[in-house]
């Protein structure tokens, strides 16, 4: 056979399968998604678990098993108390918030025109009776979801230790020794950027929920919590949180509405310059705009998740990449 048809075949065979490979990334993206979520909570919970691995009774250390299993109780204690006591008067907050958008917009200057409805929100209220079995079946595939997030951390921080050893021991001479590095640098920072993360959310939101009780703004405890929770998407979340606050700001009066806007400049402001070098530690070191690409590209992939851990993501690579080079310069 002719040597050009030869190889003519041998790269289209080539191209076929590597559309073929990423044909099946791209259908297993929920998975890699539910995988890289487990994979951060079990880097969020760790320190935790090393913190019981020091603790001794009757003389003797903790094992890990011991100390997964306290770790993960305190942290399904702490879920179950907000959804179950913090959590009820937010979402009533949220669904007065949610019926009362049209008198709100109707009394702000240029939006006395703009209609808007409860289904125009959540269009899916208006034909609810009509798919109770999507509904059930779209609130049973997250149940689903998040136990399965639950239970791989749990698997995965038990033999966390062995995981890691696995995967170190497929490499060998000093590339072994750069793995480890990077393995141990990538534990620590994630860790560090979880926690970070976790305690700006918690600031901010108490900050914002405090500072819209002393503006007698509406709704501040479903305020505060959007506002804290979207402290977790870098740049776009608290623009977000602070316009929808403002919204109903000035649909109470103008000096409120301005009193919004200057209360979340002034939290920002605090953030920016107190409390993300002192808490964050500058754990990312990124510009907005690598920062705006990188959640635009992880939302354009996995949706939401994939803005959550964007950043963080993207810290990995760029610590790799520097490992790398640095290891064969």
């Amino acid at each position: 056979m002719d040597k050009q048809v030869v190889t003519t075949i041998k790269v289209v065979l080539t191209a076929l399968s590597i559309l073929f490979l990423l044909w099946i990334l791209y259908r297993l993206a929920p998975i890699f998604a539910t995988l890289l979520i487990s994979l951060f909570v079990v880097l969020a919970l760790e320190p935790t678990v090393k913190y019981f691995r020091k603790r001794t009774v009757l003389n003797k250390l903790l094992s890990r098993g011991v100390a997964v299993a306290l770790t993960f109780t305190l942290f399904i204690t702490v879920v179950v108390f907000i959804f179950t006591i913090g959590l009820p008067p937010v979402i009533s907050q949220a669904q007065k918030l949610l019926l009362n958008l049209s008198g709100i917009f109707s009394v702000i200057p240029g939006l006395e025109d703009f209609e808007l409805s409860i289904q125009d929100v959540i269009p899916q209220l208006s034909n609810l009776s009509g798919d109770i079995v999507d509904q059930t079946f779209s609130l049973f595939s997250n149940i689903v979801a998040v136990m399965s997030v639950l239970f791989l951390s749990l698997y995965m921080s038990l033999d966390w230790e062995n995981l890691k050893r696995l995967f170190i021991g497929m490499f060998g001479g000093k590339t072994k020794q750069l793995i480890s590095e990077i393995v141990a640098e990538v534990e620590v920072n994630i860790g560090h950027w979880v926690r970070g993360e976790l305690l700006l959310m918690l600031i901010v939101g108490s900050a914002s929920f405090l500072g819209l009780v002393v503006l007698g703004i509406d709704y501040p405890l479903a305020l505060g919590l959007v506002a804290g929770l979207l402290e977790i998407v870098p740049i776009l979340g608290p623009v977000i949180a602070g316009v929808l606050a403002a919204i109903v700001g000035f649909a109470a009066s103008p000096a409120k509405g301005f009193g919004v806007i200057i209360l979340f400049l002034i939290i920002q402001q605090l953030e920016n310059t107190v409390l993300v070098p002192k808490i964050m530690q500058k754990v990312s070191g990124f510009s907005p705009l690598v920062i705006l690409i990188a959640l635009l590209i992880g939302g354009q992939f996995f949706g939401a998740v994939g803005a959550i851990v964007a950043v963080p993501l993207t810290m990995i690579l760029v610590l790799i990449a520097k490992k790398v080079l640095t290891y064969n310069s």
